[in-house]
């Protein structure tokens, strides 16, 4: 039972990391689109995607499951095998949480939380 938790949390903080890192690379590609014509621009883009993504890829999951793999096992040792794994499982999802809130609405998500105007976001 454990090991199937331990896989999803490694395979869930991977996956959401790997979108994290790539959605940020294209929105920094996207924001040139601008100072470029629309076809040419078009195709720059489909080859600055191929060269970045491609061996990003390639090495990305490797080394997100390897890092993934760390900080769990690091949570377990702090906490207790199960106790361990939900609470790095939590604070990863909160990074996580934070960085997306900040990626998709512009929003401070810990500045939100102190300052108590957390419910007009709900």
């Amino acid at each position: 039972m454990y090991k199937f938790f331990f896989r999803f949390v490694v395979a869930t903080i991977t996956i959401l990391t790997a979108n994290l890192l790539t959605n940020a690379i294209s929105a920094y590609l996207v924001s040139y689109k601008n100072h470029f014509r629309p076809v040419v621009f078009t195709f720059l883009g489909m080859g600055i995607i191929i060269v970045i993504f491609y061996p990003l890829f390639m090495k990305l999951e490797d080394l997100l499951k390897y890092l993934s793999t760390k900080v769990v096992k690091s949570g377990n040792s702090a906490a207790g095998k199960y106790l361990g794994l939900f609470l790095t499982f939590l604070l990863a999802l909160l990074v996580l949480f934070y960085f997306y809130a900040k990626m998709w609405y512009h929003i401070d998500f810990l500045k939100v939380l102190f300052n108590g105007t957390i419910r007009s976001y709900m």
